[in-house]
C-alpha cells in the first residue's frame, strides 16, 4: 500500500503539466454547471416536501394566497390622533402604492358597513371608515373612538388603546420572487425613512421583509467570515510557517471543491439554500485543518535534506491515508443528515459530504503539484518553535510517559457532567430561529408585537362539503366559539373570521336596539347581507371568505414565544377540532406558522438518530483503519468528549435545542474526529514499526503535537468572527466550533495517550490470547 501511494505521488510531480491541465478541464466543466445554479432562500424550503399537511397547504394558498405577502408598517406617534396623523399615515400609504403593493389599508382606505337613511328608508351603505371630505380631528377621533374595540380593525389597524397604527399592503402575483420581494423592500424602506422624525416611532415587518433582509444579512456575515476568515487563517498560518506562497496554496485549493461541487448541484438542479450556503465554510476547515498536517511533515523533510519534490512525495505518502480517514470520518458525520428524510437538511448533507470529498482529492493530487513547485529556497522555521507550542506539547509528553488514572477520571467527569448537563436542555424553537436577539430585525418584529400587532397567524382552513354553505348561522356560531377559544391563550394577540363581517352587516341593516349584534338566524339572512355589501365592495369580507369557492379561513395571531408554547397551542387546537368538529363543512390548521413548527419538530425528532447514525459510521471507519474492532472503539472515545463538552457548554450559557444544532454538532464532531485520527496514525505505524507503546506515544505527540495545536488555533480563531454574527446559527458554530476545538486538543493530547497507556497493552494481551485459542481450537 506505501509503495503504491509512493508512485503515485512520484508520478504527479513527474507529471505537473498533465495534472494541472486534468484540473482546469475540471474546473472548466463545472462553471458551466455553476452559472446554472440559483440561490433559493425562500420559507417554502422549510416545508414538508409532500404529505396531507403540505397538500392542505397548497390548496389553502391557492385560496387565501395572501397569507405571506404583506408588508406592514407600524406607526406610533405621541400626538393625539386627528388630520395631521390621518396626513401622515396617507403619505405612508401612498408610498406602499408607490412602490408596487397592492390592497393597501389604513384607516383611510378600509371599509365599514353602516346604515343610511335615503329618502325615509334606511339602507345598508359600504364606505372608508375615516372619509376625507368629512376629515378634522373631533371627526377622527369620533371615529376612532367608536370602532376602537371592533375586532375587524383593533391589532389590524390600531392597538388596544390607539396609540399605534398600522398599514398593510400586499404584494401581487406578479411581484413574488425574491428579486422583486427585495427590490419592493428597499425601495418602501428609503421611502420610509424620508417620514421618521421626533415623536414617531416606525417599524416594518411582514414575512415578505423578513424573506428580503434574511437573507442580505445572512450574505454580509457570510462575507465577513469568508474574507475575514481567509485573512485571519492567511495571518495564524504565516506566523508558524513564514511563508506566503506556501500558505496560499494550501487556502486557496479548498477553492476547486467548492466550484466542483456547485457544478454538481447545478446540473442537478439544486438551488444554493440557507444550509447550502455553508459549504464554503466547512471546507476551508477541512482543507486548512489536512493542509496543515501536511504542510508541517512537508517542512520536517525539506529540514531533514529533502529537495523539495521529494519532501513532498514523502509527506503525501505519509499522511495520505490520515487524511482520507479524516475526510471520510467528516464526510459520514454530514452524509447522516440524509437519515432525516428532510429535504433541505439531505441536500446540505449530501453535497457537504461530496464537497469534503473533492476536498481530499484535490488535496491529494493539486496541491502536491503546486506545492512541488514552490521554489526550492531557505524556509524559515521560526514559527514551528513557538515556545509555547513546545511547552504544551512537553507537557503532554511528560503525562504520556507517567499516564495517570487521574487523568483519565478528570476527563471522564467532565464528559459524565456534560452529557448530565445535556439531557436537561430545553428544545425550543422560535420562528425567527436564526436571528439572534440584538439583531435590528428581531428588535423591529419584536417592537410590533409589543405594540399589540400580531405578525404571525395560525390559520383555520374550512371548506363546504356539502350542499350546506360556511355562512350558515351553525357554522358562524362555531367559527365564533373557536374564536373565544383560541382568544383566551396568551400566545394570541386576536382573531379575525367571517362572524366579525357579518355582525358587522346585520348591525348596520337592523340597528343594534333591534338585534343587530346577533349573528344571523338564517342562511337566508346571512346570505342577503352578504350580497348587499358586494354591491358596494365586492372585495368586503375576501379576506376571511370566499362564497363562490366555498372556503374561509379563520386567522389566529400569535406571539413569536417559540415550540415551547406554540406547539401545546396547535395540539390544543387539534384536540378542539377532535372534540368539537364545525357542524358545517371541514376545518383544519395550516399556514405558515404550522408548517414550519411542525417542520422544525420533525427536524428535532431526527437529530439523535442522525448523531447515532453518524456515530455508527465513523466507528465502522476506525474499526476499518485499524483492523479491529476493540481498537476502533478506542479510537471512538476522545471524539465523544468535544461533544458532550458542547452539551455542557449549551445548558451553561441557556442555550436551547433547535436545528441549528445539527449544524454545530456535525461540524463539531468532523473536527474532533481529524485530530483523532492524525495521532493515530502516527501511534499505528509506530507500533507497526516495532516500538513499545510509551516510546510510541512520545513520537506521535512530538510529531502530531504541534501539527494538531496549529489546526485547533487557525480553526478556533477563525470560527472566533462568528461570534460576532447576527445569526443564532453562526454564532452557534462559531462559538461551539472554537468550543470543541480546545475540548479536541485537550482530548487527544493529555486524556487519550494516558487511555492508550493503558488500554492498549491490555488489548494486546487479550488479541493474543484470542489468538492462541483459535490456533489450539485448528
Amino acid at each position: 500500500m506505501r509503495a503504491g501511494r509512493d508512485r503515485y505521488f512520484h508520478w504527479l510531480v513527474r507529471h505537473r503539466p498533465t495534472v494541472l491541465i486534468g484540473c482546469a478541464v475540471l474546473l472548466t466543466a463545472s462553471l458551466a454547471g455553476a452559472r446554472r445554479v440559483r440561490v433559493d432562500y425562500t420559507i417554502e424550503q422549510l416545508f414538508p416536501a409532500r404529505g396531507q399537511t403540505r397538500e392542505t397547504f397548497d390548496h389553502y394558498k391557492g385560496a387565501f394566497s395572501k397569507e405571506d405577502t404583506r408588508f406592514s408598517l407600524v406607526w406610533r406617534d405621541a400626538r393625539p390622533p386627528g388630520v395631521d396623523l390621518f396626513r401622515d399615515l396617507q403619505r405612508a400609504a401612498r408610498h406602499f402604492e408607490e412602490v408596487g403593493l397592492e390592497d393597501v389599508h389604513w384607516i383611510g382606505s378600509v371599509t365599514v358597513a353602516e346604515a343610511e337613511e335615503v329618502e325615509g328608508e334606511t339602507g345598508l351603505r359600504v364606505h372608508a371608515l375615516i372619509e376625507e371630505p368629512r376629515l378634522s380631528d373631533e371627526y377622527v377621533r369620533d371615529i376612532l373612538s367608536r370602532y376602537r374595540d371592533d375586532n375587524l380593525y383593533r391589532g389590524y389597524l390600531w392597538n388596544p388603546d390607539q396609540t399605534a397604527f398600522a398599514i398593510h399592503g400586499y404584494l401581487g402575483d406578479q411581484n413574488t420572487d425574491d428579486r422583486t420581494r427585495r427590490e419592493i423592500e428597499e425601495a418602501l424602506t428609503a421611502r420610509l425613512e424620508t417620514l421618521d422624525r421626533d415623536g414617531i416611532e416606525l417599524a416594518l415587518g411582514g414575512i415578505p421583509v423578513i424573506r428580503s433582509r434574511l437573507p442580505k444579512n445572512l450574505e454580509a456575515d457570510q462575507m465577513l467570515f469568508l474574507g475575514g476568515g481567509f485573512v485571519l487563517f492567511f495571518v495564524i498560518l504565516f506566523l508558524f510557517f513564514r511563508h506566503v506562497g506556501q500558505i496560499a496554496l494550501c487556502v486557496a485549493t479548498a477553492i476547486p471543491a467548492y466550484l466542483v461541487t456547485i457544478g454538481f448541484m447545478g446540473f442537478a438542479g439544486i438551488s444554493i439554500t440557507v444550509l447550502t450556503s455553508f459549504i464554503p465554510i466547512i471546507i476551508l476547515v477541512v482543507g486548512v485543518s489536512d493542509s496543515i498536517h501536511l504542510l508541517a511533515r512537508y517542512r520536517s523533510g525539506r529540514r531533514d535534506g529533502r529537495d523539495g519534490k521529494d519532501a513532498v512525495v514523502e509527506a503525501f505518502t505519509h499522511l495520505s491515508t490520515p487524511c482520507l480517514y479524516t475526510s471520510l470520518t467528516t464526510a459520514v458525520g454530514f452524509l447522516s443528515l440524509v437519515g432525516t428524510r428532510i429535504g433541505i437538511v439531505m441536500e446540505f448533507g449530501a453535497f457537504t459530504a461530496v464537497a469534503i470529498l473533492l476536498a481530499f482529492g484535490f488535496g491529494m493530487t493539486l496541491l502536491p503539484v503546486l506545492l512541488s513547485l514552490c521554489p526550492e529556497r531557505r524556509l524559515d522555521d521560526r514559527g514551528l518553535s513557538f515556545r509555547w507550542l513546545e511547552r504544551t506539547v512537553e507537557w503532554a509528553v511528560a503525562l504520556a510517559m507517567r499516564p495517570s488514572r487521574h487523568v483519565i477520571a478528570a476527563f471522564s467527569l467532565v464528559g459524565v457532567a456534560g452529557l448530565a448537563a445535556g439531557l436537561t436542555l430545553r428544545t425550543n424553537t422560535l420562528l425567527l430561529d436564526d436571528l439572534r436577539p440584538h439583531s435590528g430585525l428581531i428588535r423591529d418584529l419584536r417592537w410590533v408585537e409589543a405594540q399589540g400587532f400580531g405578525l404571525f397567524q395560525v390559520v383555520l382552513y374550512l371548506t363546504q362539503t356539502d350542499e350546506r354553505e360556511l355562512h350558515d348561522p351553525e357554522a358562524l356560531r362555531w367559527m365564533e366559539r373557536f374564536q373565544r377559544f383560541a382568544e383566551r391563550d396568551p400566545l394570541v394577540l386576536g382573531s379575525l373570521a367571517l362572524p366579525d363581517f357579518v355582525r358587522q352587516l346585520r348591525g348596520a341593516a337592523v340597528g343594534d336596539e333591534a338585534g343587530g349584534t346577533d349573528l344571523p338566524q338564517s342562511t337566508e339572512e346571512s346570505s342577503q347581507l352578504l350580497f348587499m355589501a358586494s354591491l358596494e365592495d365586492a372585495d368586503f369580507a375576501e379576506v376571511v371568505y370566499h362564497q363562490s369557492d366555498g372556503e374561509a379561513q379563520i386567522i389566529v395571531s400569535v406571539l413569536d414565544k417559540g415550540s415551547t408554547v406554540i406547539l401545546p397551542f396547535l395540539e390544543r387546537v387539534e384536540r378542539y377540532l377532535a372534540e368539537d368538529p364545525p357542524p358545517v363543512g371541514s376545518a383544519v390548521p395550516t399556514g405558515t406558522v404550522y408548517l414550519l413548527q411542525s417542520y422544525q419538530a420533525r427536524i428535532l425528532e431526527s437529530f439523535l438518530p442522525s448523531i447515532v447514525i453518524a456515530l455508527v459510521l465513523i466507528t465502522g471507519i476506525m474499526v476499518y483503519m485499524f483492523r479491529s474492532l476493540r481498537y476502533g472503539l478506542l479510537a471512538v472515545v476522545p471524539n465523544l468528549f468535544p461533544l458532550l463538552v458542547l452539551l455542557g457548554v449549551m445548558r451553561l450559557c441557556s442555550f436551547d435545542l433547535k436545528p441549528s444544532t445539527i449544524l454545530v454538532f456535525s461540524i463539531a464532531f468532523g473536527i474532533a474526529a481529524d485530530d483523532t485520527i492524525h495521532f493515530l496514525g502516527r501511534f499505528k505505524m509506530a507500533i507497526e514499526a516495532g516500538w513499545g507503546v510509551p516510546e510510541a506515544l512520545v513520537e506521535s505527540l512530538r510529531d502530531a503535537g504541534p501539527a494538531i495545536l496549529m489546526t485547533s488555533l487557525v480553526v478556533g480563531g477563525g470560527f472566533s468572527l462568528l461570534i460576532g454574527s447576527q445569526f443564532e446559527v453562526l454564532f452557534l458554530v462559531g462559538l461551539m466550533t472554537t468550543v470543541s476545538a480546545v475540548a479536541a486538543v485537550c482530548a487527544d493530547l493529555f486524556a487519550f495517550p494516558s487511555i492508550l497507556a493503558f488500554a492498549w497493552p491490555a488489548l494486546e494481551r487479550r488479541r493474543q490470547r484470542t489468538g492462541q485459542v483459535q490456533e489450539t481450537t485448528r
